[in-house]
């Protein structure tokens, strides 16, 4: 078999709050509406309170619109933070059990094993997370489907069509958020083999950097670059047209971010084969 699919695996199962934390709020949630679909209670107050527009499905249709897409944010974020959370740590972790000694021993060079680990925090992460999506257009479909009349709440005017195209529209978006994250995961994962904290540091920097060249070089330049490129992964998820974010973080700015994001990865590798 394949290495890749060793690695693969090693990581689905070292990092296990990548699948767990999806896992547990699906089950919460799911929990949460059968509970509001037994309530007799809280259906007819619901119900009253919507407001209807000319056939009487408008302001339901919305509604639904609305839950859907809050379902689509929510879980965006949810994968960019597990993102966030899995880089910094991924090789510090081996360094500290001791298993990159035995990884070293087999045929896999240190530059698979990066490919490895940015493939599963930027393509798989949010295909773990992306269940939570489809999850919640297809309990609202089915919920549609068979209750519709006696509870509206749930009346999102789609398809199971529309279960599919949104789910894939969210693994188009979160690929993209992953290569809009591309620079930090290599950055990060070149701290984290250096310093015991590493999104602490990156955190720190991300404030100190700006304002030591902001008071050094009289310019807010630096600053800008910072905060255009946290604010691009946001605009990738959350933009009407995610291509637009890459046009207004600029085309200088994005050739120096993965500019110090390929010597991150440079410097990550460097490091990793310094390992006694």
């Amino acid at each position: 078999m394949n290495p890749n699919f060793y690695l693969l695996e090693k990581e689905w199962l070292e990092h296990k709050i990548i699948t767990r934390v999806p896992l547990v709020l699906l089950v919460c949630g799911i929990v949460l509406l059968l509970s509001i679909l037994m309530n007799s209670t809280i259906q007819s107050n619901v119900t009253y309170e919507l407001t209807y527009n000319v056939d009487g499905m408008e302001s339901g249709f919305q509604l639904g619109k609305q839950l859907s897409g809050l379902a689509f944010g929510f879980t965006g974020f949810l994968s960019m933070l597990l993102t966030s959370l899995y880089f910094p740590k991924t090789l510090r972790k081996e360094r500290q059990e001791g298993s990159v000694m035995f990884w070293r021993s087999m045929p896999v060079s240190d530059l698979n094993t990066h490919l490895v680990k940015l493939a599963f925090g930027l393509l798989i992460t949010p295909i773990i997370c992306s269940m939570l999506v489809v999850s919640a257009d297809f309990l609202m479909w089915i919920i549609n489907v068979v209750m519709a009349e006696s509870f509206p709440l749930f009346f999102t005017g789609e398809s199971i069509w529309f279960v599919f195209t949104h789910w894939l529209e969210f693994i188009g978006r979160m690929w993209l958020v992953g290569l809009a994250l591309l620079p930090f995961a290599t950055i990060a994962m070149a701290i984290s083999q250096k310093v015991n904290s590493p999104l602490l540091v990156m955190v720190i920097g991300f404030y100190v950097i700006p304002l030591l060249a902001t008071n050094l070089f009289a310019t807010q330049a630096v600053s800008q670059f910072f905060h255009g490129a946290m604010s691009l992964p946001l605009d990738l998820l959350t933009g009407d047209n995610p291509l637009n974010a890459f046009g207004h973080f600029g085309a200088l700015n994005l050739l120096i971010y993965f500019a110090l994001g390929a010597i991150g990865l440079v410097t990550s590798l460097r490091l990793s084969r310094s390992v006694d």
